[in-house]
């Protein structure tokens, strides 16, 4: 007698089976970019935390024009730093706690997704069981369906996030140790060990809430941005007469349009993301989180009072990071970001 197949014992449809293989091949390319591009990540994180050692540029704001400014390193050059002061290996510190929080946070959300859809499929508001085109929708037609979905989304998200964030905490500490010099965190099992014993269940949801939130804004940002310029591409279609060239131009809009809506929307969200890498922190004992490097913070709103001023777009960009705040000489005189503590 055959051995029945994943699919068979969890009961799968045909369809829910198709969409598991769809995700799975994309999760899987996915992970394999995140390995990859993991010193971008790992730079920044550092980022975000605070942490720039390296000398300044001078220069304009908009590389030929505008008021004079200083500068960070770019990514790149600050990568490179790193690599020449302390190996190759250290690019990838965390690595194993960021993969596996990447691969969890994505595998939750789309249990979660086909979860809600094979036995909530009306929260949100009823399925459009009907396929049409945005240009034959009405204005409210197309609202209800964006609506549900940023919903359903809002749930998927929220699941994944929660579930991976242990391994994010992980991972965020094991990159900030690299501060300090120091080996507390220094493998997956180990640190969950640790932050179980030293904090109890609360450490490894540290930073929690900033990241919802900032999930939030993404969510319901891209719903609120796409469906105003959706509508729009629809009112610029019917007033064109040439229906051919109509439809290829919005089409190619909607390509631009992917692209463009997540990251303007990004702007709004990532101050959130810098919150929560710093809040990750909070009780870890590592130095980057204690004075002089960093007071303690009790809520993460004293965190977000706390960065106001010119903190929280840090690691935003990976070109022209411009230095806002203080600026002292070192003792090889050259310029470095005034920085008695990192936050």
């Amino acid at each position: 007698m055959p051995e029945p197949t994943i699919a068979e014992v969890i009961n799968l449809s045909p369809e829910e089976e198709n969409r598991v293989k769809e995700f799975s091949q994309k999760l899987a390319g996915k992970a394999a970019v995140g390995i990859v591009t993991y010193p971008l990540t790992f730079a920044k994180t550092l980022h975000q935390i605070g942490h720039e050692p390296f000398p300044l540029t001078t220069g304009k704001v908009f590389v030929v024009a505008g008021r004079d400014a200083y500068f960070l390193p770019n990514t790149f050059k600050y990568l490179r730093n790193v690599y020449t002061d302390q190996g190759f290996k250290t690019l990838f510190t965390g690595l194993d706690a960021g993969l596996l929080s990447h691969l969890t946070g994505g595998i939750f959300s789309f249990v979660t997704e086909l979860y809600l859809d094979r036995y909530y499929p009306e929260i949100g508001g009823k399925p459009n069981e009907e396929e049409k085109e945005e240009s034959e929708l009405t204005d409210h037609e197309s609202f209800k369906i964006r609506f549900r979905k940023a919903i359903r989304d809002t749930i998927c998200c929220t699941v994944g996030t929660i579930v991976s964030r242990p391994l994010t905490v992980v991972m965020v500490r094991e990159i900030a140790q690299v501060v300090g010099g120091e080996h507390k965190y220094n493998s997956l099992y180990g640190s969950i060990l640790r932050i179980g014993y030293e904090e109890g269940p609360n450490g490894f949801f540290s930073g929690l809430v900033p990241a919802l939130i900032a999930q939030g804004i993404t969510v319901w940002g891209c719903f609120a941005l796409s469906y105003g310029l959706e509508r729009a591409l629809v009112r610029a279609q019917e007033g064109n007469p040439d229906e051919e060239a109509a439809k290829k131009a919005t089409k190619d809009a909607r390509s631009v349009l992917r692209i463009v809506v997540p990251f303007f929307v990004n702007s709004f969200s990532y101050p959130f993301s810098v919150v929560s890498t710093i809040m990750s922190l909070n009780g870890s004992g590592l130095a980057v989180s204690l004075l002089p490097y960093s007071p303690s913070f009790n809520y993460w709103g004293d965190c977000y009072d706390y960065l106001k001023p010119h903190g929280l777009t840090r690691g935003a960009r990976m070109f022209l990071r411009e230095q806002k705040g203080a600026v002292s000489v070192g003792s090889d005189h050259q310029l470095y970001a005034s920085n008695k503590h990192f936050v």
